[in-house]
């Protein structure tokens, strides 16, 4: 397998332009697995050396595409060994999560927390266009710096939402700090429940693309002229209306903007 795909990246090489090679190929996949002690990992048939519960898998660089992934667990357990199979869609540059312990064993969040850098946050408020008139909703919300941010600066309302309990806390004491609570609001939901078809004009979102591609449905009911921006992954095969990059103290940033009609295919 990894064969076939260095050979296919020195052909891809070979035939195009050196301006595309530079922005458009050198990208890995990274695949993070979370498992219990003991669990034997395969990718692609390969055994894997890695040990503990979280194991991160990166790629040789590779050319745009679609890739398949399969990977397997053979998990100890007191009636024998089971064998796990996970088919995983990637692109080059999207970073995916899979837990494959037991379900008593999970989280109960879907992505592990990642603050959004600030200068991000600035820079995708900006891309988004906010105006005092705007309603931004952060799905995932965190610490909540993303909706605090927008009625900071832009005087608009904002509410974010969080299954985490401890993020819900934060987000409001954030927005208790900055004197806020009239213009932002928090809530402990799960975002797959969320109905987005009325009220927001915007969305942010910092998730994984397969849990934007899961979002799909619930965000091609928001209303005419609202704006989905999404944080470093893509939105299934769906072309962005603008994308930016953003440069931090943790690297770059891929920030994407949809319109809902771009979503809907209008």
């Amino acid at each position: 397998m990894w064969r076939n795909l260095i050979l296919a990246v020195g052909l891809f090489a070979c035939v195009i332009p050196d301006s595309t090679f530079a922005q458009d190929w050198r990208k890995t996949v990274t695949i993070e697995v979370y498992l219990t002690e003991g669990t034997r990992l395969f990718i692609e048939g390969q055994e894997k050396a890695y040990q503990g519960p979280k194991r991160r898998f990166v790629s040789p660089p590779l050319p745009q595409g679609e890739y398949t992934y399969t990977i397997k667990a053979i998990i100890p357990s007191p009636m024998g060994p089971e064998t796990v199979t996970h088919r995983l869609d990637v692109r080059p540059g999207d970073f995916e999560s899979i837990d494959l312990r037991p379900p008593g064993q999970r989280p109960t969040t879907d992505v592990e927390y990642e603050p959004t850098p600030q200068k991000v946050v600035d820079a995708l408020l900006r891309l988004a266009k906010v105006t005092s008139e705007d309603m931004v909703w952060d799905l995932g919300c965190g610490d909540g710096r993303i909706p605090v941010t927008a009625a900071k600066d832009y005087g608009c309302k904002a509410r974010g939402f969080d299954i985490d309990l401890d993020r819900v806390k934060d987000s409001r004491d954030n927005a208790r700090k900055h004197g806020l609570q009239k213009l932002v609001t928090i809530e402990q939901r799960d975002i797959f429940t969320l109905d987005l078809s009325k009220e927001p004009t915007i969305v942010t979102l910092y998730l994984l693309p397969s849990l934007n591609a899961k979002l799909l449905p619930q965000l091609r009911k928001l209303p005419p002229g609202a704006r989905v921006i999404s944080v470093a992954h893509r939105m299934a095969d769906i072309k962005p209306d603008e994308q930016i990059v953003v440069e931090t103290e943790l690297g770059e940033f891929d920030v994407y903007l949809w319109k809902a009609e771009t979503l809907r295919g209008k």
